[in-house]
Order: structure tokens, then sequence, then C-alpha cells
């Protein structure tokens, strides 16, 4: 296998419960995401809370390392057409589910979905790259909008105004999923070893009035470096109960040689 980068690389591809088995070919998505909410152990159909924090919910606001699995964190799957606020793995076709959200009064406006990683490289990072897919069913006539920060304390967070996303306001007659592709490159950071990377997409009301649409974000990649750092490879879901790999490969290149081994994601 060949590495297409000089130095040390890293790419978080995250869900759940996670085995060591890799692949090459399209990032890390939520194919086995059921909507079944968020704990630190999670079993099928769940996503890891050490790693994925929902706020703004009706029942209230998640944790890292809580256990988030009823109501609103735990609505289930759906193809849409739902107008219950909460999380959802929403299915855009194809059996393609992604992490989503039904915003409501009450649920999401505004919203926080927050992913916390950790940098396991053993040297201070300085700029990662992030992409992501927002999935949005444009079936009401308001506006969501969807806007990405970062913060090194979970306190301060910086805008990336660059990636920012709203959906259609005027609903479509026949609504269907729509994707859109977001990245960005994150520079300036002094990211030491085993310090936190916290990445927050916001969601809120952005015009109109009514009901809102279905949105939810897929295909999470973050890499140290620039867009053209990586090579891609990808970690796929494993059974529950299996052991978990709540990480990610790093890849460290010296000279021809490739040296690859395993780093830790929370």
């Amino acid at each position: 296998m060949k590495c297409m980068t000089v130095g040390l690389v890293l790419i978080v591809m995250l869900l759940g419960p996670v085995a060591a088995a890799v692949a090459s070919g399209t990032p890390f998505d939520f194919q086995d995401f059921a909507g079944s909410g968020f704990t630190p152990e999670p079993a099928a159909g769940q996503l890891d809370s050490d790693s994925w924090r929902v706020s703004g919910l009706s029942d209230g606001n998640g944790t890292f390392g809580g256990t988030h699995a009823t109501g609103d964190f735990a609505r289930g799957t759906s193809g849409g057409s739902v107008s219950t606020g909460g999380v959802y793995a929403f299915d855009t076709g194809a059996g393609n589910r992604v992490l989503g959200v039904q915003s409501t009064d009450a649920d999401f406006t505004p919203g926080e979905l927050t992913l916390r990683v950790h940098n396991s490289t053993g040297a201070v990072v300085s700029e990662v790259h992030v992409s992501y897919t927002i999935w949005y069913r444009n079936d009401q006539g308001r506006a969501t909008a969807l806007k990405l920060s970062h913060s090194g304390d979970d306190v301060a967070y910086a805008a990336l105004p660059e990636v920012d996303f709203t959906s259609p306001e005027t609903a479509e007659a026949v609504p269907v999923w729509t994707s859109v592709t977001r990245s960005v490159t994150i520079g300036g950071l002094a990211l030491a070893d085993g310090a936190a990377l916290y990445l927050k997409w916001s969601g809120t009301d952005a015009s109109s009035a009514g009901s809102r649409d279905e949105i939810g974000i897929d295909d999470v990649a973050v890499r140290v470096g620039g867009p053209n750092a990586v090579r891609v490879h990808s970690l796929r879901a494993s059974p529950a109960g299996s052991p978990l790999l709540a990480g990610v490969l790093a890849v460290a290149t010296v000279g021809a040689a490739a040296v690859w081994r395993r780093v830790r994601l929370s």
C-alpha cells in the first residue's frame, strides 16, 4: 500500500463501534447508525458519546461520555417526512444513512452537533483539513442554516464562514434528498499531543416561517495537513460486541518507508 504524502498524516473516520479492518475507498460514514442514541460504549445502531454530543433538544443537552439513548436523542431511522423533533438516522436513498436532525420550535433551533477528536500523533498539529457532506430534504417553507466552527477548549469557538450552508426557503413540490459537499483547511493551530479538537455544526432558523427541512451530515473526515495531504482509507463498522477501536490510522512516512500505527479517538 502506497502513501501519497511526506510527513505525518492523520485520518479520522467516525461512527459508533469500529473494527481494526482497513479498506481503501470513500470516507467513513454513518451507514450502520440506526438513530438509537449516544453512549460511551455504543451498541449496534448507536454513536459513541465520547466523540459526539448533541445540544439544543427539548429533552436536554447531551454530554461527552454520557448516555443519551431515548426521546429526542434516539428517533430511529426514517426516509424523511417526519414532524417529531430530534436526532434520526435518515436514509437519503439507496440505503445511505446520515446523522440527521429534524428541527422544531423546541428542538435544534438553535442546536449543535459537536465532534471531539484527540491528537494522538505524538507531535504538535498546526493544520487540519475537514471535509463532509450535507444532506437536506427541502419539504418545508422555512430555510435552515448549518454552520461549522472549531475550538481547542470547547468554550471559545472560531467560525468557519467559508463552509456556511442554508437550505432553500421555497419547498419543493416533490421533495428529494439533495447533497452538497463542504471542505475547509483549519490553520494556525497548536494542538499538542493528547489535546482535543472540537468541531461544532450549529443549526438554526434562517428565514421565513412554518415547519423545517430535515438535514444531516455524512462522510466526515479530519486529516492532518491540507486537502491533498493523504490518500483516504476507511474504517468499517463492526457488529455489536466486537472490540472497539475508537480511533484512526496515522501514517508516518520516513523516507520511502511507511510506518502504520493506531491512534486513539475520543
